[in-house]
């Protein structure tokens, strides 16, 4: 339209340090989109740096829980669902997983850590696989299970941890050959080896390890107990750490022992809750546990009590703490009818109040297999 060519003005060159800075206040996709430009904007938005500035970012945006509802018949897995729920507002919003199950498929949460789920499942009822996955990065990774390398006899554990300042993480996989093995066996699998071939024997004092865990600086922790003479159960906590590779056995003192056990992460800090209760009220005392090479130091945190016939699933979200009461009743005069609430509510220790997050109800027996915090992340899987 014009015999005037147009002036090119060069955009000017800003540095590293200030479009990182930029790309941290943007969203996944953006982030996303500027890694498929150039192998240069790949690597330094991928960078360990990068990627823990993000999320440290995003983290103050708040965090959701994922709560694993299923039904108590075997029968029954393939309709086992998970919610996703703010863990400030309440508010309840969908989850889906990357894969189909048929009526005889079934899934199970390992572990979540950094914005990573660890899942197994299968589809068919058959052959069952591991899953590494990012729900906000779309990204997922199949590992074989290893339940088809080593056939164990009986019951098998896992879990997942992430290795200290870095962007890699482990899956362990705790298993007993046969059933007249003295000790069991820890097989590790990393996201850089990509393989099972780290075997360990455990000690013999790992038995019967709880599903529930937590991860702390590049070890994990399992509460679990020994049932001696006289069959009294003598609680304890086994710790193993990726780093060196070996087990520490961590007594619970006396004054910390109580009727049921979760262990808990505060302020990056392991914790135990040890609760009593009766048919009415439960009491829980917070204790934190400082692991050393020598004897651990135990400090009581903080007591709490609240209503409820049975020590209820509890995570701290910040320096609070979720609880999730669950109550199941019987309809009169109806056969085989159940209904089953739950009621998730946030408690306050420094201003000792609660407040309803939800309150949800299903006409069956349900309940709830597992519950974990999440922390969206553009980790990688």
């Amino acid at each position: 339209m014009s015999d005037v060519p147009p002036i090119s003005i060069p955009l000017p060159e800003l540095p590293d340090e200030l479009m990182l800075d930029i790309f941290h206040r943007a969203d996944a996709s953006t982030i996303l989109n500027a890694r498929s430009t150039c192998r240069s904007w790949r690597v330094k938005l991928s960078s360990y740096d990068f990627q823990t500035t993000l999320a440290q970012r995003w983290k103050h945006h708040g965090c959701s829980l994922l709560m694993h509802f299923c039904y108590p018949s075997s029968l029954m897995n393939s309709v086992d669902w998970v919610m996703r729920m703010d863990a400030s507002s309440g508010y309840t919003m969908p989850f889906h997983f990357p894969f189909l199950l048929t009526y005889e498929g079934w899934f199970h949460i390992i572990g979540v850590e950094n914005g990573i789920l660890c899942i197994r499942y299968s589809s068919m009822g058959k052959k069952s696989y591991l899953l590494s996955w990012n729900p906000v990065s779309r990204k997922s990774k199949i590992i074989q299970d290893p339940v088809y390398i080593f056939q164990p006899d009986l019951v098998y554990l896992y879990a997942l941890v992430y290795f200290p300042s870095t962007l890699d993480y482990a899956i362990l996989y705790i298993f007993k050959q046969t059933s007249e093995s003295p000790s069991s066996s820890l097989s590790i699998y990393t996201s850089f080896k990509r393989n099972w071939n780290v075997i360990i024997t455990c000690p013999p004092y790992v038995v019967t390890l709880d599903a529930t865990y937590v991860t702390l600086g590049g070890s994990i922790y399992w509460l679990t107990c020994s049932v001696d003479d006289d069959e009294r159960r003598s609680p304890y906590i086994v710790c193993f750490s990726l780093l060196s590779n070996t087990f520490q056995q961590i007594f619970i003192p006396r004054q910390a022992l109580a009727h049921c056990y979760m262990l808990m992460l505060l302020n990056q800090k392991v914790c135990l809750a040890s609760s009593t209760h009766d048919e009415e009220v439960f009491s829980t005392s917070i204790w934190h546990v400082a692991v050393t090479e020598e004897e651990p130091a135990w400090t009581r945190l903080f007591m709490y009590n609240g209503i409820a016939p049975l020590f209820t699933p509890a995570i701290f979200v910040d320096e609070d703490i979720i609880e999730i009461k669950e109550r199941h009743f019987e309809e009169d005069g109806v056969d085989d009818s159940h209904v089953s609430h739950f009621h998730i509510c946030r408690y306050t220790p420094m201003e000792k109040t609660r407040r309803t997050l939800h309150w949800v109800e299903y006409e069956d027996n349900v309940r709830i297999r597992s519950l974990h915090v999440y922390h969206e992340t553009l980790y990688p899987v």
